[in-house]
């Protein structure tokens, strides 16, 4: 389970989201990422952003999970951004 900072922000990655913030503040090295389960049973991913590719509305990120590996993420709208640097 994750856990929670004091002044975290939170972001979503979904276009048409209320909590969308624009370009300005899109994710950056450093930022964690929280990818929520889809189905029960499920736990919560948990990764550092090491890299950020790709263009604004096209991001990728290189990512170093909890599970101690690296991947390219993809992220869809069960991820958040969390701009603090305490980790989640």
């Amino acid at each position: 389970m994750a856990r929670r900072g004091t002044g975290a922000t939170i972001r979503s990655m979904t276009e048409n989201s209320p909590t969308r913030v624009e370009q300005d503040s899109r994710a950056r090295a450093g930022d964690w990422i929280v990818v929520h389960p889809h189905t029960f049973g499920e736990h919560e991913r948990t990764g550092l952003i090491l890299e950020v590719l790709g263009e604004p509305g096209d991001e990728r990120y290189r990512v170093r999970w909890d599970e101690e590996h690296e991947s390219i993420f993809y992220p869809g709208s069960d991820a958040t951004i969390r701009s603090d640097t305490s980790r989640p």
